[in-house]
């Protein structure tokens, strides 16, 4: 006969025995993170506000990827949602070590105070705070233990090689990724992204790796990781034809003739691709709580179903544009759009536009000069060798830029169809002190 102590204490070691139902990171993000400041204060994170964040979360939480590159508008949720919950998820809901790289440490603390910190103390996770060690008391982050037992580690793009060598995790969580795509100053080893995700590679295929950024240029990190992984997008249903479509910036329209940037505000709407009719702004609402997700390779038909293989990579691109950010209307992006087009810089209210609305790569200036590497150099080398003319030739034309002090000289071959090639070029010097 057990008695009804002993009954008391075995329920309580079969409750405290059983495993803790790991939930998805969608389930949570809307029961744990609270808001810590900006319109939604105080309030619980609900996907229905910013509904591309419930097919990102939902992205991550299929398996079908274990690397993660997002990007988008600033001031859309994007830390919020794709660097804070996930660093958060792995740390509480998980209670394993994460590494969260930024391009330097100087970042680190501004970082944990400014982003990090305030979401946790709105938390019911504030009670796994350090008591003493890094992050209990202001000072200098480098690591922080958790009561939990997980650790946040912070690593930057800067310092020596060997900084980053020593530290393993199965997830790394990157903020500004695009300032970390180069090797340092004194490093001989890869760029600096890479040798942090090199600090996963112990867990194979379980690890977990999230970049986050702004798009730059075309050839950022951000950008080419996007496209190289599944390039995938956001389609909206048309509320006049039906069809899955993707507003982009050529479809919100009637701001271009304004007067003013009031009349632009007035008229700015965005209009269905296909067949150009004009959506309200509840209708883009709508539309947008409808949206799906699909990958490079596949389609939605008629019916609303997804058609077709989606590419084969570990690399899920996630980008969202203005259409999808339903913390502004039509009328603020197309106010902007005025105001950009009439700006007296108009390089930099472009790259503005591009980079913080639309998520779209820079276009680099004409005058842009191009990097010196070998590849580029190989790239621009003939294959007939200097003074020698290709078996084509049929005229030949020389040049010469006279100088004071020197003269550059250039012979050009031509061939049938009018293709050149540079036979050889040098350079006279002048005796023109001798020459009076």
């Amino acid at each position: 006969m057990i008695s009804a102590i002993s009954q008391q204490e075995l329920g309580w070691f079969t409750t405290r025995s059983r495993t803790a139902k790991v939930r998805s990171m969608r389930e949570f993000a809307e029961s744990e993170i609270i808001i810590p400041d900006g319109p939604f204060e105080s309030r619980r994170l609900k996907c229905h506000r910013q509904p591309y964040t419930g097919l990102w979360f939902d992205a991550i939480d299929s398996g079908n990827w274990n690397r993660f590159v997002a990007t988008g508008p600033t001031q859309s949720g994007k830390s919020l949602a794709c660097f804070l919950v996930p660093l958060l998820y792995h740390l509480f809901e998980i209670g394993e070590t994460v590494i969260c790289g930024l391009p330097d440490m100087d970042m680190a603390q501004d970082k944990w105070r400014e982003d990090i910190l305030p979401v946790i103390e709105k938390s019911r996770y504030c009670d796994l705070m350090p008591s003493r060690g890094g992050g209990s008391r202001g000072g200098k982050v480098d690591a922080i233990r958790f009561l939990n037992g997980a650790t946040l580690k912070f690593m930057s793009g800067g310092g020596g090689d060997k900084s980053r060598a020593g530290f393993t995790s199965r997830v790394l969580v990157i903020s500004e990724t695009d300032g970390m795509d180069k090797s340092g100053a004194t490093s001989r080893e890869s760029d600096k992204v890479t040798q942090l995700e090199a600090r996963t590679r112990a867990y194979g295929s379980r690890k977990r790796i999230y970049l986050e950024c702004t798009v730059s240029t075309q050839q950022g990190r951000t950008w080419q990781e996007y496209q190289n992984g599944t390039r995938s997008r956001i389609l909206l249903p048309c509320p006049y034809c039906l069809h899955w479509v993707t507003p982009e910036r050529e479809d919100l329209l009637g701001w271009q003739d304004a007067e003013s940037q009031v009349a632009a505000r007035d008229r700015g709407m965005f209009h269905c691709p296909d067949c150009k009719e004009a959506w309200s702004e509840q209708q883009r609402a709508d539309a947008n709580r409808e949206c799906q997700l699909i990958h490079e390779g596949q389609q939605i038909d008629a019916q609303g179903e997804t058609t077709g293989e989606a590419c084969r990579t570990e690399t899920l691109g996630f980008r969202w544009s203005a259409v999808n950010n339903m913390f502004l209307q039509s009328a603020d992006i197309a106010a902007d759009e005025w105001r950009a087009s009439r700006s007296p810089d108009e390089e930099n209210a472009e790259r503005e536009m591009r980079q913080f609305v639309w998520c779209l790569p820079v276009l680099p200036s004409q005058w842009e000069e191009t990097a010196i590497t070998a590849e580029e150099i190989t790239r621009r080398l003939a294959i007939w060798p200097q003074s020698v003319l290709p078996p084509n030739t049929r005229d030949l034309t020389a040049a010469i830029d006279l100088g004071k002090h020197l003269c550059h000289w250039i012979v050009v071959a031509w061939g049938l169809h009018a293709e050149c090639h540079i036979v050889d070029y040098g350079r006279i010097e002048v005796a023109s002190s001798d020459l009076g």
